[in-house]
């Protein structure tokens, strides 16, 4: 086998040379790609944040059950003011 210089190398070298390469290939890859966070701060919170909103979702039911409004009243609504951004 040659080398790019045109110089030859022997078989094995060339073969340990290629396996070295292949098995640093494939140690790079186990690792995988943990991106860094573009805003230099911890990422949120995402039970908290899930609790919070929960809550929030049962006082508009609540608050639609109290007024008057049937269960699957008081749902639609609470599902159409979760999908609203305030």
């Amino acid at each position: 086998m040659m080398n790019l210089f045109g110089v030859p190398i022997p078989d094995d070298v060339a073969a340990a040379f290629l396996a070295a390469a292949a098995s640093k290939r494939a140690e790079e890859a186990k690792k995988g790609y943990k991106p860094e966070n573009p805003w230099g701060k911890e990422a949120p919170d995402t039970e908290s944040k899930a609790k919070k909103s929960a809550g929030i979702a049962k006082k508009f039911f609540d608050a639609y059950m109290a007024e008057g409004f049937s269960r699957e009243e008081a749902f639609e609504l609470t599902k159409g003011n979760l999908n609203t951004k305030f």
